[in-house]
């Protein structure tokens, strides 16, 4: 044994054997390292790409329930909107709308002159001259009737009379007015 301690070979080969097995420990550690770092550094790309997506979606969500919200309310606008456009009817149409909106306001029509029919601009116009007895409270709820139909309207040349109510009658007002109705020829 003493002749292999002297042997230079020998501690060539113990030196090689150190020197191999060290490669064999060292360096899967080290291969493996950098791939465990790599692995983490694209977990936390992961992480921050999910969190990201995660905000980019109640982002989203948050803006289609705004744009939601948006279009519903242009939608109503448009609907209110389309009340004022002009509508096509004839003056017998109008009438009957007319009288109707009496009756229901618990107005009595004493007179009803249809004028003749005009253009202004773009629109037909129907014009009546109206002359009818009530309460003043009934005459706004009239007036306003007018207001909720499908086209325009116009009320000029009022004048009202309040008058004393008599046999029974709880009538305190006479209104003559001219009431005009704008609608598409």
């Amino acid at each position: 044994m003493n002749a292999y301690l002297r042997d230079p070979r020998f501690y060539v080969m113990i030196v090689g054997i150190i020197l191999v097995a060290a490669l064999i420990y060292l360096y899967p550690r080290e291969i493996s390292g950098d791939i465990k770092q790599r692995i983490e550094e694209a977990e936390q790309n992961l992480e921050m790409e999910q969190a990201e997506l995660a905000s980019l979606q109640a982002g989203t969500a948050s803006d289609l329930a705004i744009l939601e919200q948006e279009i519903n309310r242009l939608n109503q606008q448009l609907t209110e909107l389309d009340r004022y456009l002009p509508r096509s009817y004839d003056q017998d149409e109008v009438l009957s709308m007319l009288t109707e909106n009496a009756e229901n306001s618990g107005l009595q029509i004493y007179e009803l002159t249809p004028l003749p029919p005009s253009t202004q601009g773009d629109f037909l116009v129907y014009a009546w001259q109206i002359h009818l007895t009530g309460r003043f409270h009934r005459l706004g709820v009239f007036l306003d009737q007018l207001t909720q139909q499908m086209m325009i309207t116009s009320v000029t040349d009022l004048t009202v009379i309040q008058r004393k109510a008599s046999d029974g009658s709880y009538d305190n007002m006479e209104a003559n007015f001219t009431v005009s109705a704008f609608v598409q020829p």
